[in-house]
């Protein structure tokens, strides 16, 4: 049968529509000389940013005229850069005002490594490893976040990067490849946020899965699992927390960055056909870790949770299948979900994590209000567990 229809012309044809489409939206948000900015702070945010009053700040930045705020001319509102507050958590630290007010690693403390990852499409993984990143960087911690993604959502969130684009830079495919590897350090880019670098993600990532069939069926063995860990090893002393944001598939890159995690966060909506995915995605990666095992090289974690997301209290199936995986998931199920929100939606639509966002941008503050309090507290039970691993007493 003679089909009209070119694969070829179709495909090449909207591959090129689209990305000349996105790219006119991209320079229409970030025009080429922009230059992307952290939102400034309002004395109550950096007050619960390092758990003090509001009084206390005021009284530390009296005596401190080298931390100047930024003053509204109209109304004389005092608003701070995160930079600021980063200066004001180390000063407060030093003074021994709180014990952990500097949350970064000490001692015999090692860097923990997280891997966001589930093969099922939508279940917020970008979205989890973005909002969880930006937490936690807000918090003092020194972050790196690296998209193993090559569709690169999370790279793409960025926006423009200065001097960067990640559709011709190098991936951490550039540190990982059998042959002329780059030091994962030159891949690094600092993002506007401070405390919160990137490593981007692109289509060159997909040549691992290529090279390390070639090196299988050459060598035989499983070395090339050790591949992401020793890359990731070599920038793991100049962070406090690396987050890898997995592909929706379970390939040697994925597997690979099992190996190389020190914990596991898993997201699952509280839907049926997500939940049923997630047990194919277990099943399948318990019989590869079987595999490895048996090779010679496990995965050992510190942790490994499930954290639903996207969850609508009122929604009763949704209900029922969350109680179904407390019963099932037990403790290794986090307390707190996330709730799926237009605040989060609308935050992302504009390559932006809700913590980017002034609560006056939203027409509902009170939606606002709801997703940043679920994100909060899911955020913070991690936070939890990275300090069990460090042996630290939650405060």
């Amino acid at each position: 049968m003679n089909r009209p229809l070119s694969s070829l012309e179709f495909m090449s044809a909207f591959s090129a529509k689209l990305e000349h489409a996105l790219q006119n939206l991209a320079i229409a948000q970030y025009p080429p000389d922009a230059r992307r900015e952290m939102r400034k702070f309002s004395p109550t945010e950096v007050a619960a940013l390092l758990e003090v009053t509001d009084a206390y700040v005021r009284q530390t930045i009296l005596k401190e005229p080298g931390i100047t705020p930024e003053i509204n001319n109209l109304n004389g509102r005092r608003h701070y850069s995160l930079d600021q507050i980063l200066e004001l958590r180390l000063l407060l630290a030093e003074r021994g005002r709180k014990k952990w007010m500097n949350p970064r690693r000490a001692g015999e403390e090692k860097c923990q490594i997280l891997a966001v990852t589930n093969f099922k499409g939508g279940s917020s993984k970008t979205s989890t490893t973005i909002h969880l990143g930006h937490y936690l960087a807000l918090k003092g911690y020194r972050v790196l976040a690296v998209d193993l993604d090559p569709q690169a959502s999370l790279t793409a969130l960025h926006g423009t990067l200065p001097d960067f684009d990640p559709r011709e830079g190098e991936t951490l495919y550039a540190a990982i490849r059998f042959e002329d590897t780059k030091p994962t350090q030159d891949l690094i880019h600092r993002t506007h946020i401070t405390g919160f670098h990137v490593i981007c993600a692109g289509l060159d990532l997909i040549e691992f899965e290529t090279t390390v069939a070639l090196d299988m069926s050459k060598r035989g063995g499983v070395s090339f699992l050790s591949r992401v860990t020793n890359a990731l090893e070599q920038v793991a002393d100049d962070y406090d927390v690396i987050l890898m944001d997995s592909a929706p598939s379970l390939n040697f890159l994925t597997l690979s960055s099992l190996t190389a995690a020190t914990g596991v966060i898993i997201p699952v909506p509280a839907h049926m056909l997500d939940v049923d995915s997630t047990g194919k995605f277990l099943e399948l990666a318990a019989n590869y870790m079987q595999v490895l095992s048996g090779a010679g090289a496990p995965a050992k974690w510190d942790f490994a949770k499930f954290l639903v997301t996207k969850f609508e209290p009122n929604d009763a199936p949704q209900a029922n299948m969350m109680a179904l995986m407390r019963q099932v998931f037990s403790e290794d199920l986090l307390l707190n979900m996330v709730i799926k929100s237009t605040a989060v939606a609308d935050a992302l639509t504009f390559k932006q994590s809700l913590y980017e966002l002034q609560r006056s941008r939203f027409s509902a503050p009170k939606t606002y209000d709801r997703a940043m309090e679920s994100i909060n507290a899911a955020n913070a039970e991690i936070e939890k567990l990275l300090w069990t691993a460090w042996g630290r007493e939650w405060a």
